[in-house]
């Protein structure tokens, strides 16, 4: 079995109706925190069956230690854009990103020099 270094990981929740309303009235100026499909703080990515989810993209071999600083982050964030959608922490999941997808928000020149991006403060 190998370990493969190159993949993007994702880590972020389910956009489900609650979240997608919340995403629609959010002010101008917290749009700039998911509208930007090359958005340093969280993107709306796609899954295979076009469920539709919101995270960020952070670089592969990250440390255990910061899985919990990026939960947090993408939590903050959905929070501070989202104050009426309660999720839990335990909505944030992970998965690897696809870079050879077609979907707009996941081409790999979207994607092309992400890190785990800055943080904005609760």
């Amino acid at each position: 079995m190998k370990l493969e270094t190159s993949r993007l990981l994702f880590f972020g929740c389910k956009i489900d109706s609650k979240l997608r309303e919340a995403l629609a009235q959010a002010k101008p100026g917290e749009r700039r925190y998911f509208e930007d499909p090359e958005s340093p703080f969280l993107r709306i990515c796609t899954m295979e069956d076009d469920e539709r989810w919101i995270g960020k993209i952070v670089d592969p071999g990250i440390s255990a230690g910061e899985v919990e600083d990026i939960q947090r982050n993408v939590m903050s964030i959905l929070r501070r854009i989202a104050p009426s959608v309660r999720q839990s922490a335990s909505s944030v999941k992970i998965f690897p990103v696809n870079t050879k997808a077609t979907g707009p928000a996941d081409r790999a020149e979207e994607l092309a020099g992400s890190s785990g991006g800055p943080y904005i403060a609760e």
